[in-house]
């Protein structure tokens, strides 16, 4: 699913750039062409995305023995920031155009262009956004909010443009400047979005502990695995990389355990591993039984 998911983000983007590029230049606007390069980075990270989908599914190697999860995150940061890359190139286009006197456009064919872009965003947004709930792919949610932006860009440049159409007369000399400041306002509306997913990735890939709305809901569930192990105390530490959770647990025995044997100890670590199976794998679970207390920090 999340391969067809990639697929249907790279042919929509081809699409969408080759629509933004073409009324772009039927219109002279600058708000469709940032459309149009926006949907041609995208469809160039979509294929790159493809390549990342099929290598984090790899197993552990000698090259990488902790496994190819980390490319997840990694990909993110890249796409984001060639993201606030793009708006960024948008936005010092715009203000220059400020000091030139503006940019002619037609709003009446701006207005089709707009129209059929926003609802196209939309539709590939909210079939991207169920196929990242399904999958937990973050990937493809990341992908989603891309989708998304450009659903809303798009959006404001046909309400501004079906208003420059209908009432244009009323701007006079300011109707060459609308273009530039549709520009500008949208990049700040939008600007936050890229910038947290940036910030959210960049942690994964320094191996940061996840949101800690996370790290409760995994303790939690923790707490209640070890109820009928002979634990005195624990320590859990997480980290999150893209779609996979390692967890490292440290379990002070009791007392009266000190003398527990590989197997039962073996046999303790395989009940916590099916215990916490909704949240991780048994590859990416480490628990460490100890009789010694500093060893828990």
């Amino acid at each position: 699913m999340e391969t067809r998911g990639l697929w249907l983000s790279i042919v929509g983007c081809l699409f969408m750039a080759g629509l933004g590029f073409g009324f772009a230049h039927w219109t002279g606007s600058t708000a469709i062409f940032l459309d149009g390069v926006f949907s041609l980075v995208s469809f160039v990270m979509s294929l790159l995305m493809l390549a990342v989908s099929r290598l984090i599914r790899r197993r552990a190697d000698r090259r990488f023995p902790f496994g190819y999860a980390s490319f997840e995150p990694a990909f993110n940061v890249l796409q984001s920031m060639v993201i606030l890359g793009v708006m960024l190139m948008a936005l010092s286009s715009a203000i220059a155009a400020l000091y030139q006197d503006g940019r002619t456009l037609d709003a009446g064919r701006a207005t089709i262009y707009a129209a059929i872009a926003s609802s196209g965003c939309l539709a590939v947004f909210l079939i991207l956004r169920r196929i990242a709930k399904k999958t937990g792919s973050t990937l493809i949610e990341v992908d989603s909010f891309a989708w998304m932006m450009d659903g809303i860009l798009s959006g404001l440049v046909l309400l501004a443009f079906t208003l420059i159409w209908l009432f244009g007369e009323a701007l006079g000399d300011q109707l060459p400047y609308v273009d530039s400041w549709m520009v500008i306002i949208m990049v700040i509306i939008m600007l936050p979005v890229p910038v947290r997913l940036l910030v959210r990735n960049l942690m994964e890939v320094l191996l940061a502990a996840p949101p800690i709305e996370v790290q409760r809901k995994i303790r939690r569930a923790f707490r209640d695995a070890m109820y009928d192990i002979p634990g005195e105390d624990w320590s859990l530490s997480i980290t999150k990389a893209g779609r996979s959770v390692y967890l490292h647990a440290r379990i002070l025995l009791s007392e009266a355990h000190y003398t527990a044997g590989i197997e039962q100890a073996d046999a303790w670590r395989e009940q916590l591993t099916e215990r916490m199976a909704e949240f991780v794998a048994e590859q990416e679970f480490d628990v460490v039984f100890t009789t010694d207390a500093s060893y828990i920090g």
